[in-house]
């Protein structure tokens, strides 16, 4: 591997010439190290490991990392994360080393993976990161979301919750799609849970995109009708060699707020836990979604983190110069 002195040049060495590009195999540790590392150190060997390890068991293909790179010398790498939802999160380093390669991959990232048909790129950042948000601004990123974190243990088995009259549960399978693509949809009209979202994928990029969290298991995925009305859906998803599972989403058509029903919704995701034999449930939400953290704190929620989400769309021509892919 190369050693990792090689990797960056002084502050005040002279202007480079840039090249944007997949990572060479040889690499490839170099490159997801200096991705890991936090601002003003390095990340070691066992974390490396570990991240690799990761990736294996989320199906995260490494070998879509790029890197900028100037006579033999790289000074940013990033990990896009593909998502058969049509998007990608990029996975970078802490700003505070380049910001003309850190600028000028981001850009030819993009291009790349708009022309293999991605239409949202998306990036995670520490709140407190002005300088990756300054970034991520500049190139054409917008804030989406302040993500909050939540984590509640399922320290017993709770019983099924009790079903008003009317009311059913129907699991995922390829003849009730319909119905949660409908409920889904219908879900995210006055929203507040990331509504900058809303309209920008296609409801069949969403579904997709949410299959493709964790292990998906349509046993976990639960619609709430009345009748033939898509009332609501619940979508549940083990994390891969941990107790967790994640609620990947939770919500309610217009016509079915108001009725108590999200409380119906979380018992049947805590039941539901506990009968795939995990026990502990996390998800993440937007942090101006009062009405939800309100449910999620009165069924035992605790913050565990928060990240800023921000998000570009592609099929949007880019302002100004665009790098390119050498």
């Amino acid at each position: 591997m190369r050693a990792l002195s090689n990797i960056l040049k002084p502050a005040d060495a002279p202007a480079l010439a840039w090249r944007y590009r997949p990572a060479r195999p040889e690499e490839m540790e170099s490159a997801v190290r200096l991705i890991l590392s936090p601002p003003g150190g390095w990340a070691d060997h066992r974390q490396v490991a570990e991240f690799l390890s990761f990736a294996l068991d989320r199906h995260i293909d490494v070998r879509e990392t790029w890197v900028a790179e100037s006579d033999g010398q790289i000074a940013w790498a990033v990990l896009p994360i593909l998502s058969p939802g049509r998007t990608m999160l990029i996975f970078a380093p802490s700003v505070g080393r380049r910001d003309e390669p850190a600028a000028g991959l981001i850009d030819a990232v993009c291009g790349h993976f708009t022309g293999r048909g991605i239409h949202l790129a998306q990036a995670l950042l520490e709140p407190h990161d002005s300088e990756a948000r300054g970034l991520f601004t500049s190139r054409q990123f917008a804030p989406m979301a302040e993500l909050l974190y939540l984590n509640v243990m399922v320290r017993r088995p709770p019983p099924p919750p009790r079903m008003p009259q009317g009311l059913n549960w129907l699991e995922y399978s390829t003849e009730t799609h319909p119905l949660f693509a409908r409920a889904i949809g219908e879900s995210y009209r006055d929203s507040l849970d990331c509504p900058g979202l809303n309209g920008l994928r296609d409801i069949e990029d969403v579904v997709a995109g949410h299959k493709a969290t964790g292990q998906f298991d349509p046993s976990a995925w639960f619609v709430l009708v009345e009748g033939d009305l898509s009332l609501g859906a619940l979508l549940l998803s083990g994390v891969p060699h941990t107790d967790a599972v994640e609620l990947v989403y939770l919500g309610l058509t217009p016509a079915a707020r108001g009725r108590g029903l999200g409380d119906l919704l979380m018992r049947q995701a805590l039941w539901a836990v506990a009968r795939m034999r995990r026990s502990r449930m996390t998800l993440a939400v937007d942090s101006i979604n009062a009405p939800a953290l309100k449910l999620y704190y009165r069924h035992g929620m605790q913050k565990t983190g928060s990240k800023i989400a921000v998000m570009r769309d592609l099929r949007l021509p880019m302002r100004g110069d665009r790098a390119a892919a050498t």
